[in-house]
């Protein structure tokens, strides 16, 4: 069975204590052993936990942007509120024109 092109790699498993570790690293950054063009590699993700200020800054951003953003939306309708009422008037006058 020949196989397919498209399938993903298993990633590798790196026993701790691997002496050998950072060389294969340092070929995997300059491309050494990789023949195929647009070969995806792994990259290491660091997170952190928030704390209590953390978490008020981020909730206080989130409230910020909320706020934009319902600003952004009844500024939209407060504009089309003149416009609206100047299309109905539009239609009533037109109605009477007609009679």
């Amino acid at each position: 069975m020949k196989p397919r092109h498209d399938a993903r790699p298993e990633p590798e498993i790196i026993l701790p204590g691997d002496p050998d570790i950072r060389s294969r690293r340092a070929a995997h950054r300059f491309g050494e052993g990789f023949p195929f063009v647009g070969v995806r590699t792994s990259h290491r993700i660091y997170t952190a936990r928030l704390g209590p200020f953390g978490l008020i800054l981020l909730a206080l951003a989130l409230a910020i942007a909320a706020a934009v953003m319902l600003i952004l939306l009844l500024g939209a309708v407060l504009f089309w509120i003149p416009i609206l009422v100047l299309l109905v008037a539009a239609a009533v006058i037109s109605g009477l024109l007609r009679r």
